[in-house]
């Protein structure tokens, strides 16, 4: 890209719902650029990245869903002081690409910065034990090929075992046949565990989890939940939100401080 297209985006910067994938893609890459050019002065340096995050959240909203537009929407989101929207993003590419382990270690750094205390019942509920299935691990494409291997080997096993009357060859197929059993029960397994899973929410603000649906209900903890803890939705009435945290507790959340996700990880 020209200086002077530069200058132009620091002049009159194209809003995020302006121009092509690829107008928006330079208008947001250059707010970034220019975020990290100010680093050294916070204050300056977050509007510029919350334009990027703008414009790349546009990018994905129109369909451009890939885990490397999901890092960098969280970057952004991140470095312009919005950990929520950042924890978000990060779900949302995870949506598209579980095994993604750059999405999954900066889930994990994101998550650290969630500011609960080290110990204690709030903490206990809190912190999330990151999910570890086959859906984590490998990608369908990578399922397949382990089980077109598989079967494969079954295979030839089978026919080994036609040609030799060699036993251990029709064990040998049992086995293999055996791990694409496993293979696909695990996988099934995991995919149920996400059709029963409720939406997830994320926080946008430090709030008391109640025990009912309303500002006179006592607190469920003793402590505010702070910015940026997961919880699964279970409900929602009247204006509030009932939500699951990890630990197992269950309260009440205003609508207005909770950030919906259609799918979680």
């Amino acid at each position: 890209m020209s200086a002077g297209v530069f200058v132009l985006l620091a002049v009159a910067p194209m809003s995020p719902a302006d121009g092509t994938g690829a107008d928006v893609l330079a208008a947001a890459e250059s707010a970034f650029a220019q975020g990290v050019a100010l680093r050294q002065d916070a204050a300056k340096a977050r509007p510029a990245f919350a334009r990027a995050a703008a414009g790349y959240d546009e990018l994905w909203r129109r369909g451009h869903h890939n885990p490397d537009l999901a890092l960098n929407r969280a970057d952004a989101h991140r470095l312009a002081g919005n950990l929520p929207r950042a924890v978000a993003a990060l779900h949302e590419g995870l949506a598209v690409a579980r095994w993604s382990r750059p999405l999954q270690v900066a889930l994990e750094d994101a998550r650290s910065a969630v500011s609960y205390p080290l110990v204690g019942d709030l903490a206990a509920q809190c912190r999330l034990t990151p999910p570890a299935t086959i859906g984590t691990r490998m990608s369908p494409a990578d399922a397949w090929f382990a089980a077109g291997a598989l079967w494969l080997l079954a295979c030839v096993g089978v026919a080994r075992f036609a040609m030799t009357r060699a036993g251990w060859w029709l064990a040998f197929a049992g086995l293999a046949v055996a791990a694409l059993a496993l293979l696909g029960g695990l996988w099934l397994q995991d995919e149920r565990r996400r059709e029963q899973a409720g939406p997830l929410v994320v926080l946008t603000q430090d709030v008391t989890l109640r025990r009912g649906n309303a500002e006179g209900y006592p607190a469920r903890l003793d402590a505010k939940l702070p910015r940026g803890v997961e919880a699964r939705e279970l409900t929602r009435r009247g204006g509030w939100v009932q939500v699951e945290l990890a630990g197992g507790a269950v309260g009440w959340l205003p609508e207005g401080a909770v950030l919906t996700l259609t799918a979680g990880d």
